[in-house]
């Protein structure tokens, strides 16, 4: 079980600090939504914000989720930055399968991101093309209630089609993950949750971090 921090939880004004602080109390990946105020109706921040952080922290997995329109044309711009795993929405782009082989010959790790309301048909043709499926518990932007029932389905029926076709992506769940549900969510095939607010918002990091690794089955 991978364990990876959302950024957007921790305090922008020592972001920093932070993000060291997480990473020296145990957390391999850290996890970047970035947003551009269409694809998903927030704006986050932009390639700059990673490419600081890169220079800081270069054997950290950069895990960036991509919520842009047409991230064709940011996906260089981001892999500059430093971005180890770039995934992208299939609604927002009319080209699926080239951005993702962009992305892998670049020499990033390519992934897909669900919504929701996005049917695992959508990214079925992709499977062998991608090393990461971010299943979203909540609209990316949104928030609103968790559709945890609809991506417990999504996660096992995406374990059948992975084993179907031979390959093992990782499996990773974002928005509203906590200890109360990772426990579900790892007993239905996922291997990567990604937490943020538990951890950014206690004193000692490391403590939060060993804390959450610590319970049965659950990764941080």
């Amino acid at each position: 079980m991978s364990a990876n921090l959302r950024v957007a939880k921790a305090n922008f004004w020592s972001l920093g600090e932070d993000l060291s602080a997480a990473v020296a109390g145990g957390a391999p990946w850290l996890h970047f939504s970035v947003q551009d105020g269409r694809m998903v109706p927030k704006i986050s921040f932009g390639s700059p914000v990673i490419k600081s952080l890169r220079k800081r922290l270069p054997n950290t997995v950069f895990d960036v989720k991509l919520g842009v329109i047409e991230p064709e044309h940011r996906v260089a711009e981001f892999i500059d930055a430093g971005a180890d795993i770039l995934s992208v929405h299939p609604e927002a782009t009319l080209q699926l399968p080239a951005v993702l082989n962009a992305i892998e010959e670049a020499g990033c790790a390519p992934g897909v991101v669900v919504n929701p309301g996005t049917q695992l048909s959508s990214i079925e043709h992709v499977l062998e093309h991608v090393d990461v499926v971010v299943i979203m518990l909540v609209n990316p932007g949104w928030g609103g209630p968790k559709y945890m029932r609809g991506a417990l389905e999504k996660i096992r029926r995406l374990r059948l089609m992975c084993a179907e076709r031979g390959v093992s992506p990782w499996i990773e769940v974002d928005g509203g993950v906590s200890p109360k549900n990772a426990g579900e969510l790892i007993a239905a095939g996922a291997n990567a949750l990604v937490a943020g607010g538990s951890v950014f918002s206690a004193a000692d990091k490391r403590q939060a971090i060993q804390e959450l690794m610590q319970r049965p089955g659950v990764w941080v």
